[in-house]
This record gives structure tokens, C-alpha cells and sequence, in this order.
């Protein structure tokens, strides 16, 4: 390994052995990406319906399940919805599904799919809807909820037809498809977008089924850690399901360095006071030691994800921090010599600093729990409390949008009085969650100020989103091309830079798994295979050269 992850090397592999507590009650968790604010977002293209297709029939469940011929076939009422299986109007069949009563744009009806449906699995969603007259014209979006340990989140199912406008009178179809997540109770639903909070509306002739495609992942390809092994290294963020079959091939093909994307995040590892779940963090921190690989553990102190009896509003300062104190010395002691890098404090700020007023960099803290308990030097304890847990650790700040010059300056001058106060800062992580408008040059000039700090830069959560190509099916050849060209210009940055640059992680393995799939952000296709970006990535003064006519 380059220079930096370092003189810890055997310190690294004498603590493998030693390592291995037992777990307590695995449960399964869920991925939520961190917060963004994406600079320069495109416009989305309005959906445009497509001709009518023959009359879709029930695949894998039985033709009957979704008819509403007999019953209401499992789906409920959700919130204020109410629903009523009606003759009055019915697209195939006598009856169709009357949702009424309806006080907000989530209220409605809902399918639960726990018992048909598995995590991670992808799965397209299907069904034809009309407004009511008194209604009126309608805005429509197929969604999903996970429930995890009492703790839901929402998604969108994504396609050119999962967002339509309905009128009255007319059945109109949609479809969308979505890569399941971590749950342990799923469900399917309709919303509705605009001034369609209180619509009342039909539904009939509804489909759920699994659209997974097999994987054509090439071990023939070069291995992108072996073509940067002389500039930094390469890593990408992992789940459990990560570990398992051709995806864990995939992760010891290309990557040195694995990040844990979820897992090690306050809530998954101690979402109740004093009972920590450590299965899928340690399953992980096994993977990593059997291949060889570096651990990097993300994150100890966020403003998302976290439960609220650790800084709940009105505790006293002294049981904040002990909370927080606590909860990075167990957690960071149990990984000591496997996990080599922590992210330690993570998106401490908003993302509306000034330029002009960059110094004063406490004004633009983000309001957080942490904040308003403990104070601005809670990042400075929690610093000191991972180095205190394991010395030899890397302890960096991490945080998106490092390439807006206000953000820049104030995270600069933040570090920067840290640093000259004895804080054990060693590294800036600068998250890449960027679209294909964000500017090369200010991502240049960013990594060059925050070398100025005499620390290392980690290129963490690396991703480009098509912001042009959501709700698209497919990314098309004039995406795939813009995509790829400013992959190639960040890394022929970031292999100009590699001197202050330790590390580069990408942010998931593929575009289905990705946080951010409805916007195709990675270099692989749902599949595996490799699309333009990869090329980009492998040698972007080549790729560039062949493709880049500005």
C-alpha cells in the first residue's frame, strides 16, 4: 500500500488475531445515503406516456392476486386513505379499487410485499389508475416504504412512467422499478405530486414482480487498485449483501480498500442505549481481513442517522458527552488495528457558507442535536475520543459539496484552528457526490487549499449522477459520454494530486445498488459490466484524448 495507511501495517496484521468478540442478535439493517446538496442540478425531463400496451396479467403470483375481482387482495388503507373495491368503473374485469378520503399526498392505499420480496432484489411495480371527475386531472407517483427495527424510509420507483399525470376518464398505465433495500417490512403505494393531496382516485390491474438480471461481471478487465497502486488507493463502500457470490468477486477484482457504507453508523450499531448489533459491521471487518483489504469505518458522529437518546434536545451537556465519548470508545476499541481509517465527524456543516465570512466558521455550523447540547467543540471531543480509543487510527473530517469555495474555506479554517490546538485531525474526506455539472477546477482547488493544512486528502463517496437521465429507463450514448468525460477529468486530477491524495472510494459497486440510482452515478451498469465511465477511470489522458472535443 502507498505511502500513508502506513507504519500501522503490522501493527495491522499482528491485531487480526486478536480480534473476533462474539455478536450479539443480528438485525437487518437499512442503507440511507448521506445528506446532499448537489451543486448545478439539471433539469428533469418531463415524462411522456407511452401508447397503451396489451392487458398486463399477474407474472410469478397468482393471474387473479391484483384483478380485485373477488377481494382487495391484501392491499390497505394508507393514513387517512380509505378504499373500496367498486363495480361503478373497472379497466378489465367488473371492479377496480376506489381510494377516497385522502388528507395528504402519501395517504391513500398500499400493498405490503414483505412475504413476496426479498432485500436487495429489484423489482418493478405496475398498475393503471384514473382520477376521479371531481377530481380532476392528477399527478401520480409509484413509491416504496422499508421499515427497519420500527425505522422507515422512503423511495421512489424510477422510469419514464412511475411519475404521470391521469385525467379523468381515462385509465392510464405506470410502471416503475426500484432496488429493494435492508427491511424487515416492506410496502408499495401510489402518491400523488402538486394539488393532488385530497384526489380520490381508481386503481386495477396491478403487477409486483422481481426484474433481477444476471450478472456479466469480466475478472478479465484490469484492476482498477492495480492501475493506481502507485497513486493512492481505491476503494468503494459495501453492505452485507455485498460479501456474497460474484458481487464480493467483483469487490476483491477491482478494490484494496472497502468502506463500511451503512453498518458502523451510530443507529445500526446502538440504536438502544447499551445494546450494540455488531453482526453485519464485524461480517464486513471479516471480509476485509480475510482479503487483505483496508477498513475504513464510517462515521462516529453524525447529524442523521443517530438515535435521539444519544443528544436528544434538553439533556445536560456532561450526559451528551458522555453519551458520545462512550459510544466512540466501544466502538472504536472493538475495531482497533482493523479498521485503519474513521470518519470521524461527518457533514458538520450547512452548505451555505460565505466566501467573505469563511474564518468565522462556527456561524455556519450545521443546528444539529451535537450542537445545541454540547457546542462547537463537540467535533474537538469526538476527535479526541477516537484517538484516545486507538492511537494508531486515521482520524479525518468528512463532508460533501468541498468544492464550493465558501464550504472550502470555512471546513480550511475550521481544521486549521483544530490542528493548532493539538486535535488529532489527520486527513479531509471530501465527498464526491457530484452531477455532470459540477467543475473540475473547483475540485482541483479545493484538494490543493486543504493540502495546505499539511494533512492527506481522501476522495470519499465518489459518485456522478445524470441529473438530465432520471426517470429514464436507460442512460443514453450522449449521457453515458458526458458522465464518463468528467470521471476522466477528476481522475487525471486526482493522478496529478497524488501526492496529497490517499485514498479514492467510490461510492457502490453498481447503478442498480446505488443510493442514487435513478440518476445511473457509478461506472457499472446494474449487471456489472462495465460502461464508458469505467474506461474513463482506467486511463482518463487516453479516454480524453480520444473523446474530449472542447
Amino acid at each position: 500500500m502507498k505511502k500513508k495507511f502506513f507504519a500501522i501495517t503490522l501493527l495491522l496484521v499482528l491485531s487480526f488475531a486478536a480480534c473476533g468478540r462474539n455478536s450479539v442478535d443480528e438485525e437487518i439493517l437499512i442503507e440511507t445515503p448521506d445528506e446532499l446538496e448537489a451543486a448545478e442540478p439539471e433539469s428533469t425531463p418531463a415524462a411522456t406516456p407511452e401508447p397503451e400496451p396489451e392487458v398486463i396479467t399477474m407474472i410469478e403470483i397468482d393471474p387473479e392476486a391484483y384483478s380485485f375481482e373477488a377481494d382487495s387482495n391484501g392491499f390497505s388503507a394508507r393514513g387517512s386513505g380509505e378504499i373500496t373495491r367498486t363495480d361503478e368503473v373497472s379497466r378489465a374485469g367488473e371492479y377496480s379499487l376506489l381510494v377516497t378520503g385522502r388528507t395528504a399526498s402519501w395517504n391513500g392505499i398500499s400493498l405490503d410485499v414483505t412475504d413476496i420480496s426479498e432485500p436487495f432484489g429489484e423489482y418493478e411495480f405496475s398498475l393503471w389508475v384514473m382520477p376521479t371527475e371531481e377530481s380532476g386531472a392528477t399527478t401520480f407517483q409509484l413509491s416504496a416504504e422499508f421499515v427497519v427495527r420500527g425505522n422507515p424510509s422512503w423511495h421512489h420507483f424510477t422510469g419514464t412512467l412511475a411519475n404521470v399525470t391521469a385525467q379523468p376518464g381515462e385509465w392510464t398505465r405506470m410502471t416503475g422499478k426500484l432496488p429493494f433495500e435492508n427491511f424487515n417490512n416492506a410496502s408499495v403505494y401510489i402518491e400523488t405530486n402538486g394539488l393532488g393531496a385530497s384526489a380520490s382516485f381508481y386503481i386495477d390491474d396491478v403487477t409486483f414482480r422481481s426484474i433481477a438480471e444476471e450478472s456479466v461481471f469480466d475478472n478479465m478487465l484490469p484492476r482498477l487498485f492495480e492501475v493506481y497502486a502507485d497513486y493512492f488507493d481505491f476503494g468503494t463502500a459495501v453492505v452485507t449483501r455485498d460479501l456474497q457470490d460474484e458481487r464480493a468477486d467483483f469487490i476483491r477484482h477491482h478494490f484494496n480498500t472497502i468502506t463500511v457504507g451503512n453498518d458502523m453508523k451510530p443507529s445500526s450499531l446502538q440504536n438502544t442505549p447499551g445494546r450494540f448489533t455488531w453482526n453485519a459491521a464485524d461480517e464486513i471487518a471479516g471480509f476485509a481481513r480475510e482479503n487483505n483489504m483496508y477498513l475504513i469505518g464510517h462515521t462516529l458522529v453524525w447529524h442523521e442517522q443517530s438515535p435521539e437518546w444519544m443528544n436528544r434536545r434538553g439533556m445536560s451537556r456532561e450526559e451528551a458527552i458522555n453519551n458520545l465519548e462512550s459510544h466512540i470508545e466501544e466502538v472504536v476499541s472493538r475495531y482497533a488495528g482493523q479498521i485503519i481509517v474513521w470518519d470521524v465527524v461527518n457533514e458538520a456543516f450547512t452548505n451555505s457558507a460565505d466566501l467573505r465570512n469563511a474564518e468565522n466558521w462556527r456561524t455556519v455550523l450545521r443546528q444539529t442535536p451535537w450542537l445545541e447540547v454540547i457546542g462547537d467543540d463537540y467535533i474537538e471531543i469526538a476527535f479526541r475520543a477516537a484517538h484516545t480509543a486507538d492511537p494508531n487510527a486515521i482520524l479525518i473530517y468528512n463532508d460533501f459539496n468541498l468544492d464550493e469555495p465558501g464550504k472550502r474555506e470555512a471546513v480550511f479554517h475550521m481544521v486549521q484552528e483544530l490542528l493548532e490546538n493539538g486535535v488529532p485531525i489527520h486527513g479531509i474526506g471530501m465527498q464526491g457526490h457530484y452531477n455532470t455539472g459540477t467543475r473540475p477546477a473547483n475540485v482541483e482547488a479545493s484538494i490543493l487549499r486543504f493540502a495546505e493544512l499539511g494533512i492527506p486528502v481522501h476522495i470519499t463517496e465518489l459518485d456522478i449522477t445524470v441529473n438530465a437521465a432520471q426517470g429514464h429507463e436507460t442512460l443514453s450514448e450522449a449521457h453515458e459520454l458526458q458522465q464518463a468525460l468528467l470521471y476522466a477529468r477528476l481522475f487525471r486530477i486526482f493522478r496529478e494530486n497524488s501526492d496529497v491524495i490517499d485514498r479514492v472510494t467510490v461510492w457502490g459497486l453498481d447503478d442498480a445498488s446505488s443510493w442514487r440510482a435513478d440518476r445511473f452515478p457509478l461506472a457499472f451498469n446494474r449487471n456489472l459490466s462495465a460502461k464508458l465511465s469505467y474506461y474513463a477511470i482506467l486511463d482518463p489522458d487516453a479516454f480524453l484524448e480520444e473523446h474530449d472535443a472542447s
